[in-house]
């Protein structure tokens, strides 16, 4: 499957193969051709990132966790060394899985499972190339990361997108809204710091199985200006690609009640929410709700 965005004013063709196939190979690459139609041109970041040309899916190991697919409660004993942090079920998502390399569990033994969220216009520049260190420093130099998906999230992190009528019944199974996050794997001797999220959320829980305290890791990137998911030293890969699509705003689930208790503003730059404050305000008090689409 191939996608055409531009670079710095060319046109470029971006191809997404599969390094595994599924019965559903057919329509899940379409499904994602449009997701990937959505987000922005390729992004250069003042020259620094070396843009690959091709995504390699690993469809084999795609999971949607919910109770009626793939669900735990509390921090997953399935027998892999993740390290010393716990990995708990990202209920309401659907995992896209990238292919890393050959023996995975062998090669990234006692890698942490993380989460990072971005925008759409910045989506293809970091799977083709890497991640660039966060301009906030709140706690240090480095790449934020969270073991929390529920934290991510938060449009502040996660920008939160309408889908156009166009593609609502034919790839998303009438789906208003999507957003996505990247699934990433990171050592522990790499997590330089784990501190307190950075929204103004003191007075709420964000995450149930998680301290607020420990919501945000800052991840060493080695004094690189892009982390390169290739590269064999990196500090991060990426492995996957977190999908959820909803049939109303997200702000509307009952795990995105911290929201209000936290920094939520209309400036589309800080908070990508797709949706006015007041209106959303006003779809809560008139009791709208809200259900996760997973086919």
């Amino acid at each position: 499957m191939e996608i055409s965005k531009r670079f710095d004013s060319i046109a470029r063709k971006i191809k997404i193969v599969s390094y595994s196939i599924t019965d559903k190979l057919p329509e899940e690459m379409g499904k994602l051709k449009i997701f990937f139609m959505l987000m922005g041109d390729i992004k250069s970041l003042h020259g620094k990132q070396k843009f690959r040309d091709t995504l390699t899916l690993h469809p084999q190991w795609n999971c949607i966790y919910s109770i009626d697919h793939t669900y735990w409660d509390g921090s997953l004993n399935d027998g892999r060394d993740r390290s010393n942090q716990p990995y708990y079920c990202p209920v309401g998502w659907k995992r896209y899985s990238l292919y890393v390399t050959d023996k995975f569990d062998e090669k990234f033994k006692g890698w942490c499972i993380c989460y990072h969220g971005t925008k759409f216009s910045y989506g293809l520049s970091i799977l083709l190339s890497g991640l660039a260190p966060a301009t906030t420093k709140a706690h240090g130099s480095g790449i934020y990361l969270s073991s929390s998906i529920i934290y991510v999230s938060h449009p502040r992190f996660s920008e939160v997108k309408r889908i156009e009528s166009s593609y609502r019944e034919s790839f998303f199974k009438s789906g208003e809204y999507v957003q996505y996050i990247l699934e990433c794997r990171v050592h522990p001797d790499n997590i330089k710091n784990i501190a307190c999220e950075t929204l103004g959320a003191a007075s709420t829980t964000i995450d149930s199985n998680i301290s607020n305290d420990t919501l945000d890791w800052v991840i060493n990137h080695q004094n690189k200006q892009i982390v390169d998911f290739n590269d064999p030293d990196a500090s991060i890969i990426c492995t996957g690609i977190m999908v959820r699509i909803t049939d109303n705003h997200p702000g509307l689930l009952p795990e995105s009640e911290w929201w209000y208790k936290s920094h939520l503003c209309n400036n589309k730059i800080c908070c990508a929410s797709g949706i006015d404050r007041d209106v959303l305000k006003r779809l809560i008090d008139n009791k709208h709700t809200c259900n996760i689409i997973y086919d």
